[in-house]
Formats: structure tokens, sequence, C-alpha cells
């Protein structure tokens, strides 16, 4: 099955919507005036992508074979700017001593931060649950795609990326670390206080203590989840590893879901896309699994495929080159797969 990464469009608005409920989060809410104005932010960027900035927003569809959208990602390009900052938990480790008493105790503090002059971010993650496990690589093209968007465009991102991954929730969708902690300094649900954050942010800098906090005077099974993500992200986390990205020491302040971040010029699949690859029709199922991609005048698209690399040239599969609507002797940029794709369809 080959699927197509290309643009969201505002024509995807009721497939978003449908996707988003089954995470509806801060980056993907089930809230449908929120997402049609991402959209249209969405289309104005990829019509003239330019310097990083927080109305530039880079939303993804993933369409089948039929061209139902089963997926969706996001590149925001700037997050953390002027009124609207990157706001992060600083974890760290302090250890006491007693000589006296003959004790020494190590201690997890977290203390509030922000930053005006943000990164990019990678966001907004879904796969519709029927496809997640299909052959065609479906969640690393919905992924490692947009690696493969950053590398033809580096001046409309800044030098660093970082991504969020969700921490875990109770069966109710209720945060532990957020009822431990954020609610008390607040007064807020998890939800009222996350929706709020998506266009104010204040309230964050003006209610959350300003000084460290221990842990240790946390329930020690929410202390013990500081950082820790949710059974089902753990395959994005192995993802993220895979391209070069590492924990930033950084938790939401919110759920406590943790950071991870890389100099985009560091991200392996950015330094390994090949462009001017030129593109011919053949196959070979013991070929590695790559992203073919193509932009011209009518946008960005991208497929995960088997490709032969010779020189110059790369042999791909008829059904591909149909995918990316190109011909024999067009050019394609090839982002190679994570290593763990290599064995399996």
């Amino acid at each position: 099955m080959t699927l197509r990464l290309r643009p969201a469009t505002g024509a995807d608005l009721g497939a978003l919507l449908d996707l988003a409920r089954h995470l509806d989060t801060l980056n993907l809410p089930v809230d449908e005036t929120y997402l049609a104005a991402r959209l249209e932010r969405s289309e104005r960027s990829f019509a003239d992508p330019g310097q990083p900035d927080a109305e530039r927003e880079y939303q993804f569809a993933l369409e089948d074979a039929e061209g139902r959208v089963v997926g969706t990602s996001a590149i925001i390009s700037k997050h953390g700017t002027p009124g609207l900052p990157h706001t992060y938990l600083r974890v760290e480790r302090e250890e006491r001593v007693s000589h006296a008493a003959g004790i020494r105790k190590e201690h997890v503090t977290f203390r509030l931060g922000a930053c005006e002059d943000g990164p990019s971010e990678l966001a907004a993650l879904i796969l519709h649950p029927d496809v997640r496990g299909r052959l065609g690589w479906p969640g690393k093209l919905l992924s490692w795609g947009r690696y493969a968007y950053i590398a033809r465009h580096p001046g409309a991102f800044e030098d660093r990326l970082i991504a969020e991954m969700r921490a875990s929730f109770d069966a109710e969708g209720r945060s532990a670390f957020w009822e431990s902690f954020g609610r008390h300094f607040t007064g807020m649900s998890y939800q009222e206080a996350d929706r709020r954050s998506a266009t104010r942010k204040q309230f964050i800098l003006d209610l959350f203590p300003e000084t460290r906090f221990y842990a240790t005077l946390l329930e020690p099974e929410v202390a013990a989840q500081l950082g820790k993500v949710h059974p089902e992200t753990q395959p994005a986390v192995r993802l993220l590893e895979q391209a070069g990205f590492h924990w930033t020491g950084e938790i939401d302040p919110f759920d406590a879901g943790p950071f991870f971040g890389a100099a985009t010029r560091d991200v392996i699949p950015i330094q390994e896309t090949l462009r001017d690859v030129v593109a011919e029709e053949g196959s070979d199922e013991q070929a590695p699994p790559w992203i073919a991609s193509v932009e011209d005048a009518t946008g960005f698209r991208a497929v995960a495929t088997r490709a032969v690399l010779e020189a110059d040239c790369a042999r791909l599969p008829k059904e591909a080159l149909d995918k990316l609507d190109i011909s024999e002797g067009g050019s394609v940029a090839l982002t190679p797969l994570p290593a763990s794709a290599r064995s399996r369809g």
C-alpha cells in the first residue's frame, strides 16, 4: 500500500477533526475554528516558506490509495515568541549531605523556565489506528517525511528542533502531575489550562512558582512519572532517537511529558537527504526503504518506497512514481528511513 504525504488544505478540515478525536491535544484539539485557522496559516506557509515565524505552520496530511486522510503531522516554524513563550520545567539533580549525621540524599528538582526566541517544533502527529502497523511504513512517512521538507527549506526553520512527547494520563484523561502540582497554583483543570495556553501563556509565568521545587514533595508514584511517556508514544520516541534527538532535560509544565531536541544540522535524515536524484522505473524487494519527495509548482509530496540507488539515479517502483506524479527522468530527493525499517515492509 503506497501512501502519500502532502500539505494539508482547508478541504481536509473534517478529516483532521476526526483524527483529533483520537488525541485532542494542544497541538491538535477537537476545535473546528482552531484547526481551520491553522490550515489557513499552513496553506500560506507552504505557498511561501520564509524565515521562521510564529505565523508559519506546516500541516501535513497522509492519504491512502483512495485519497482518504489517515494521518497528520506538523512543523511549527517558531515555538516561543514574545507574548507566547516556550515554557518548560528544567529538571535537575541536587545532592544534600550532612557529614554530622552521615546522611547523603539526592533530590530531583524542577524549575520554571521560558524562552521567547524558541526553536522549531515537530508537532501534532496522529496516525489513524486502522493504519498503524500496515505495510508501507505509514508512521515513519508521517514522522520522517517532515525532515524531507526541512532538508529542502533549511532557511524556513530554526537551528534547533524540539518535539514534546505525550505523557501518561489516567482512564478519565487526567494528568496525575497536573493534579499534584499545576492545579494547586492555577485553580484550573488540566483541560482549561491546556486550552488557555494555546493563545495566552502569561498566566503560567504569573501563577507557577519561580523557585526550585523538589519532586520529593510529590507523591512517589507521581514523581516517578516525571519525563516518562505514554506507552503508545514509545515508538515515536524511538524514531526521534534514531534521527539524533535526545531528551533536553526539560518537561512540559502541565503533564511532565519530556521534550526531545537536536540541532537541525545534526538531525540524521536531514543530513543524509540526497537532492536532485534522477528517478527511473524499477523495483527490487530487497532494496532499502527511502522517503522519495518531489516539490514543484503543484506542491510538495512524498512517499515511502524501496529504491535502488545507482550514482545519481534511483530506480523506484511505478506505483511510487505515479503517487509522486512524475515520469522517468524526473528529479526526486531521497531521505533514508531508519535502520529499523530496513527489514520490514
